[in-house]
């Protein structure tokens, strides 16, 4: 059954997105964030192991966990474009950026410092770890339950 592919995947990813934001916010006090973070994380890597690894979980356990880390690059900038939104949506809500025509390009490159600054070591090992595990898991739910 494809749908338990996809729902192991979905849980596995939003279980290392969870993990990779508590270990954000311990490694960067200084964004102001907040836990909100740790839930809006899990949500995005919910949705990205649903719609990318759990479509495909791969032919084998090395495929699988391949597939686990090209979903996480999907969650890394599925959730650096949510964060730069809300970002660059506080700023115009708080008018410190009074052209809406600068919003794009504000948002895209936000876009890539939030990825960027989420790439830190403890972070990436997390991350590759998650992942690996996450396509690994969703391969073997996809043989399991056919």
């Amino acid at each position: 059954m494809p749908t338990a592919a996809k729902l192991i995947a979905a849980l596995a990813l939003s279980l290392t997105a969870s993990v990779a934001a508590v270990f954000f916010i311990q490694a960067n006090p200084e964004v102001p964030i907040g836990f909100r973070f740790v839930g809006t994380n899990a949500l995005v890597g919910f949705f990205a192991g649903w719609y990318s690894l759990g479509k495909n979980p791969g032919n084998g356990v090395l495929d699988g966990a391949m597939s686990g880390i090209r979903s996480l690059v999907f969650l890394l900038v599925g959730s650096g474009m949510v964060f730069a939104f809300y970002h660059v949506s506080r700023n115009l809500q708080r008018f410190r950026d009074k052209d809406v025509t600068s919003m794009p390009l504000a948002w895209i490159e936000k876009s890539f410092e939030n990825v960027v600054l989420a790439l830190s070591t403890e972070i990436a090992i997390v991350l590759v770890i998650g992942g690996i595990l996450s396509g690994i898991a969703s391969y073997i739910a996809s043989v399991r339950w056919q």
